[in-house]
């Protein structure tokens, strides 16, 4: 894990191929499956680039009397199936509670993606596969949206649709050009 202090607006924290624990922690940030969200990006996929990555991004933002939150993670398995696959693990509202986020102070925190921001997780993961190349790098293989955060006050669909494309953006970074990063989160990724 690597955490980003910008200042005194937005904090940040981001695990890339290591065990997905948050801090405090003795077991991974996955929870309950309650339903899954799946869909084929792309039929007739060649083997990628990338190989296995695990990638987690936390990330609080003030702003004024509001802030935003939300944590969102997931894994790229390649394959070679022929088709790249995207899935989005659903959990319930009621999920443990985090009490080492960067928001615990602020808000109260759960593990998992809710059925709320799993469509919101499939649109910003899609727009970023939209990008040039993006689909060719990763190639044959399986993402797996199955680990995260909300804030039961702090999160939105927008901000989760923000979490979705930097996530994915940060799995094939590596592998290729720069991309572009959407706000709120283009500073942090940059640092990253």
């Amino acid at each position: 894990m690597k955490a980003l202090d910008l200042g005194l607006t937005v904090k940040a924290r981001i695990w890339q191929d290591k065990p997905l624990y948050f801090p405090g922690h003795s077991r991974p940030a996955f929870y309950p499956v309650e339903d899954e969200r799946i869909e084929t990006i792309l039929d007739n996929a060649k083997v990628g680039s990338v190989s296995k990555r695990e990638v987690m991004i936390e990330i609080l933002v003030p702003l004024g009397a509001r802030f935003l939150y939300g944590c969102l993670g997931a894994i790229f398995e390649p394959n070679d199936s022929g088709k790249l696959v995207l899935k989005v693990s659903i959990a319930t509202e009621l999920e443990r509670q985090l009490n080492t986020s960067l928001a615990s102070s602020l808000d109260i925190v759960r593990i998992g993606i809710t059925e709320e921001y799993a469509p919101s997780v499939t649109d910003g993961a899609r727009l970023k596969f939209q990008e040039p190349g993006v689909r060719d790098i990763l190639g044959s293989g399986e993402i797996y949206f199955n680990l995260g955060a909300f804030g039961e006050i702090s999160s939105s669909r927008a901000f989760f649709h923000d979490l979705a494309y930097a996530v994915i953006e940060v799995i094939v970074r590596d592998q290729g050009r720069s991309y572009n990063i959407k706000p709120p989160l283009k500073k942090v990724l940059e640092q990253s």
